[in-house]
């Protein structure tokens, strides 16, 4: 902040405060030894701050002054209730998890997850785990669910290859499983689960065949859901802070472009546009 002079009493130091942020001119005015300080808080503004007080300082009592001050303390106040609104509905971890209690479905999906590793330990050829891959054969189209193994399109998302893959798959679920079960019901995640698992798997089968688990499909669906959601209906309540859009994102583009190892990108891709079109719903209703 750069000092650029002073003024006589605290009723013109604060109008000409504001009629300086009227001018996007970020500002602070205090009191000191010569009465009151006005301080610029960016350097590219200082030669017209200066220039502002040179005339102001002609004529303190010019009604557009005062009116620019009235202005630029309704747009501020205007601008602290936006900032409270969007505080309100954005929650952290902490603040979701001290509510755990309405996330039981996010609990029970992570407790699944974690069970099912414990049981085959991070081997999916044994016999026991097999009965929740998507298929065990690579020819012909999914010949069990065909006959009546119907579970095999949404268990492949319990199994995981390895630690890594568990712990993260399961912090991730862990936020926004949450975020959307806390905001908007158990009932709302019970409907998204699914579908997202059955699109997913199927997009990742049909690209790749049989031979893949893990939750990410539906991770990227609840990501793209919230994301956009939160856009198209702020009302609804979802949001997502803006790393977390870029870690999400930047996440998936490594995964595609193979810098991450062999990874079931057709799970990622599908799991996000199903989710991003069910989260851009509202538009569509308001166009039709």
């Amino acid at each position: 902040m750069r000092l650029i002079g002073h003024l006589q009493n605290e009723a013109s130091a604060r109008t000409f405060a504001g009629y300086l942020l009227s001018l996007d001119i970020r500002n602070e005015v205090e009191p000191d030894s010569d009465g009151w300080a006005v301080w610029i808080h960016s350097e590219d503004h200082i030669e017209a701050g200066r220039q502002a007080l040179a005339v102001f300082t002609q004529n303190p009592s010019d009604p557009k002054y005062l009116r620019a001050a009235e202005a630029a303390a309704s747009l501020a106040q205007t601008r602290r209730r936006e900032n409270a609104a969007t505080a309100r509905r954005v929650r952290t971890s902490d603040q979701i998890w001290s509510s755990s209690g309405r996330t039981p479905l996010t609990l029970s999906l992570i407790g699944v997850c974690v069970l099912v590793t414990l049981f085959v330990g991070f081997n999916p050829t044994l016999r026991d785990v097999r009965g929740l891959l998507i298929s065990e054969w690579t020819r012909g189209w999914l010949p069990e669910v065909r006959s009546g193994q119907i579970w095999r399109l949404i268990t492949p998302i319990f199994i995981h290859f390895s630690p890594s893959h568990l712990i993260f798959n399961m912090l991730v679920l862990r936020d926004l499983g949450a975020i959307v079960e806390s905001r908007q019901g158990t009932r709302k995640l019970a409907l998204l689960i699914p579908v997202l698992a059955l699109g997913s798997n199927l997009g990742q089968y049909i690209l790749a065949g049989p031979a893949f688990g893990g939750m990410s499909g539906v991770l990227y669906g609840l990501f793209g859901y919230i994301w956009v959601r939160g856009q198209c209906d702020p009302a609804s309540g979802l949001s997502l802070s803006s790393m977390t859009v870029v870690i999400m994102l930047v996440w998936f583009f490594l995964c595609l472009f193979g810098f991450l190892g062999d990874v079931a990108n057709g799970t990622h891709a599908v799991g996000l546009a199903i989710g991003i079109l069910w989260g851009a719903a509202p538009l569509a209703r308001k166009f039709v």
